[in-house]
């Protein structure tokens, strides 16, 4: 009889252990799917939190920043779409690498723009540091990219940013078809500020929500005025991208 019952206690925690791996097995295919369509950072957050968290969202304080590409446009009038799309893979990469190194999270990339916050999913100190650290990351990246491409007769790359500070809405936007992403005002004004930069003589523009929260950043005011998207009326700062 004690046989017996060890036998069938055996037989349970094989099937448990059996059931155990194919659980894991499972969520290791769903990170790697997920992996294939977001970023790593966001992969491993939307595959650890409860898809109920994801949904409901949170908001929070985070830095927000926006760059494209100057003159993209141009850039593509004059090769194949394959190489359009070989050259937004190349930039993509670079981007990435840059921002992930600097501690930020790649929201999105549309086109030739991306997104991305500092401080998701938990705002901490220096989450703005880091977040102008990634904007001159990008700047040295792109300046390299150039130089890469100069050797071949291929014109350079060059990019607006934008940098916003203030509270967002995180989480699984969307019915059918969902989304992570932060939203809120200074999402939409961190965009407007680096739209700003084309028809300005300035690579990166900065909110004064950021100049406050930087520990050390050496910025000059360049205009106080409403931005569409805004709330208010923002002072505007220029930040210089050379280190």
């Amino acid at each position: 009889m004690a046989l017996g019952l060890a036998g069938l206690a055996l037989t349970s925690l094989a099937l448990e252990v059996r059931r155990l791996r194919s659980v894991a097995r499972v969520a290791m295919v769903h990170r790697d799917n997920l992996a294939r369509l977001a970023a790593p950072a966001v992969a491993r957050l939307v595959a650890e939190t409860d898809p109920s968290t994801l949904r409901a969202g949170w908001e929070q304080e985070a830095t927000v920043l926006f760059a494209d590409i100057r003159d993209f446009t141009h850039l593509c009038e004059t090769v194949s779409p394959g190489d359009v799309a070989a050259f937004l893979a190349e930039f993509r990469c670079r981007v990435a690498e840059a921002i992930e190194a600097a501690g930020g999270l790649v929201d999105k990339f549309v086109g030739d723009e991306v997104m991305a916050v500092f401080g998701v999913p938990h705002a901490g100190f220096g989450d703005t540091d880091r977040a102008i650290a990634a904007a001159r990351s990008l700047a040295a990246a792109m300046l390299g990219w150039t130089r890469e491409r100069g050797r071949t007769g291929l014109p350079p790359v060059r990019i607006g940013i934008g940098l916003h500070r203030g509270p967002v809405f995180v989480g699984a936007i969307g019915a059918e078809r969902v989304e992570f992403t932060a939203v809120g005002d200074t999402v939409n004004v961190a965009r407007r500020l680096e739209q700003m930069t084309r028809t300005t003589a300035c690579d990166c523009i900065v909110s004064e929500a950021v100049v406050r929260d930087a520990t050390s950043c050496e910025a000059r005011i360049i205009a106080v005025q409403p931005v569409r998207g805004a709330r208010a009326v923002l002072r505007l700062f220029a930040i210089a991208l050379a280190t």
